[in-house]
């Protein structure tokens, strides 16, 4: 097991239980028809706009976005995905022996679970570490080259 990828993923199934897997503000239409108008202003109490709804943060969004790309790439990728919402997800977690049942795995060694986890950790952090990567190209600093590739967009679309 690689100890930083337990943990964003400990993190990740936490902000899954407390926050859901994706979440939003309420839209202003929402508010205009709960109220029968506009919502009362000047309400006394903390104003705590995230939580309750707004979804996980930004590491965790992160992690399930990794997540679901592993899961799209093979079988093997699925119920690795499969196990992290087992063992990560789930307040208890299932027992390792009710995870492998689970994952469809007929094995009942204990290492064979523990091989899994260890592929579940290795092809998540390979997987973030590309979109780490995508992500600092696309967005590059000023007067350094290749430009962001919106600013090339913007550039194209106005010319066309």
């Amino acid at each position: 097991m690689i100890g930083a990828m337990e943990a964003v993923l400990k993190h990740w199934g936490e902000q899954c239980r407390l926050n859901g897997e994706n979440g939003g503000m309420g839209s202003p239409m929402a508010t205009i028809m709960e109220w029968g108008g506009s919502a009362p202003r000047g309400t006394p109490g903390s104003r705590i706009i995230l939580g309750a709804g707004a979804g996980p943060d930004a590491v965790a969004q992160q992690v399930g976005a990794a997540l679901s790309e592993i899961g799209r790439q093979d079988e093997q990728g699925d119920r690795l995905m499969r196990l992290a919402g087992l063992r990560y997800g789930d307040d208890p977690a299932p027992t390792w022996s009710m995870q492998l049942h689970l994952l469809g795995l007929e094995s009942r060694a204990k290492q064979t679970y523990y091989d899994q986890v260890h592929r579940l950790h290795e092809r998540l952090l390979v997987v973030l570490a590309e979109r780490s990567d995508a992500r600092q190209w696309l967005t590059a600093g000023r007067g350094v080259l290749p430009q962001s590739l919106l600013k090339v967009a913007s550039k194209l679309r106005r010319a066309g």
